[in-house]
């Protein structure tokens, strides 16, 4: 080799950057993208969507129950003793019946009463009200657990790989579609 070109060799060196060193395990492809070609289209994400059930409670009047009350009517009987008087006459043969009374002593007159007040007593009857019973009338709320179900949906990746092997870090394994 000559000078000339030795020295063109070293110039040309001088102007071709030197390459960094990477390590194996902390290099990516993002570091270089002209290198390996990588654009925007290698490069895409695809969300997978998955249903599920959510529960919500709503409240509907299932029905009204009225408590009232009315009047009934029936025939009450009560006992009541009560005292009635009455006048008895009674004739007796008196002791003295068949002596001689003497003469001027008795007399004779029309006309003489016994006045006697006779009563009676009569029921009284009256009516009152008082209270028989109480009635509560409250809302009590149960709590039971119902059961629902329903078909929910989930996307899974589908792998087109076309025989090349694919890596998935998350452990799980795409399925192939060959």
């Amino acid at each position: 080799m000559d000078a000339a070109t030795g020295a063109a060799m070293t110039g040309a060196m001088a102007a071709r950057p030197a390459r960094a060193t990477h390590n194996r395990d902390t290099y990516n492809y993002q570091q270089e993208p002209s290198l390996y070609d990588i654009n925007e289209q290698d490069h895409q994400t695809l969300k997978l969507y998955q249903e599920r059930l959510l529960a919500s409670k709503t409240r509907r009047k299932t029905g009204e129950v009225a408590v009232g009350k009315h009047v009934e009517t029936e025939t009450a009987q009560v006992s009541v003793p009560i005292e009635k008087q009455r006048v008895v006459i009674e004739r007796v043969t008196s002791p003295d019946a068949g002596k001689a009374v003497a003469p001027g002593t008795v007399d004779f007159k029309s006309g003489e009463v016994a006045h006697m007040e006779i009563y009676e007593e009569t029921p009284d009857i009256h009516k009152e009200a008082f209270v028989r019973e109480e009635v509560r009338v409250n809302k009590v709320v149960e709590q039971e657990t119902v059961q629902a179900q329903d078909t929910i949906r989930r996307e899974e990746l589908d792998v087109d790989a076309g025989g090349q092997t694919v890596e998935d870090k998350t452990g799980r394994r795409p399925k192939d579609r060959t």
